[in-house]
């Protein structure tokens, strides 16, 4: 540990107290929009989430089960805060899952959605980021498709579940079914 001190910047033989101060700084905030075409907008000015503060965490889940993406955001030494989406509300479509095969929480179950000729693609994970965890609940926004066409999740087990001409505006629950082979008689 001999020269430690010198590399993170002592000063008199003593290493620097920053108190109460970040070693990251303190940085303005982004959030981007998805255009649909493979591109993003920083929209961040526009909703009022772009304050600089010192992030640690965030975290995405519907707090109030609107169908919009609202944002839990942790910065250090302040209380978590929450920011709900007042935006516009279009079409979604939600999907928790529970795995029997695989693991219970599904976690590498991917999803996709098919609107149209349109696919989405989600992928069940634990964990977004540092301190904060996002839900395990898979939502994606439908814009003004009323009805999804089709969904196949793939499941880590290898299994596959196919799903045709769900509604759209609300949530469902998907247990992955384990196929039971038939004796021969």
């Amino acid at each position: 540990m001999e020269g430690l001190g010198r590399r993170l910047g002592e000063k008199n033989g003593y290493l620097l107290d920053i108190g109460t101060h970040s070693l990251n700084g303190r940085e303005r905030n982004v959030l981007f929009r998805n255009n649909g075409d493979e591109t993003f907008t920083e929209v961040g000015w526009v909703n009022g989430a772009d304050r600089i503060e010192d992030g640690r965490g965030v975290a995405v889940f519907d707090y109030d089960e609107d169908g919009r993406l609202d944002l839990v955001l942790r910065d250090y030494r302040a209380p978590a805060e929450l920011l709900r989406n007042g935006g516009a509300l279009r079409h979604w479509i939600g999907f928790e899952l529970r795995g029997t095969r695989s693991n219970r929480d599904a976690v590498g179950a991917r999803i996709r959605v098919r609107t149209g000729d349109h696919w989405q693609t989600r992928v069940v994970k634990i964990g977004s980021g540092y301190l904060s965890a996002s839900s395990r609940r898979q939502h994606f926004g439908l814009g003004d498709s009323a009805r999804v066409d089709q969904v196949e999740i793939d499941w880590p087990s290898g299994t596959r579940t196919v799903l045709h001409n769900l509604a759209a505006d609300r949530r469902y629950d998907i247990i992955e079914k384990v196929e039971i082979p038939q004796s021969p008689n």
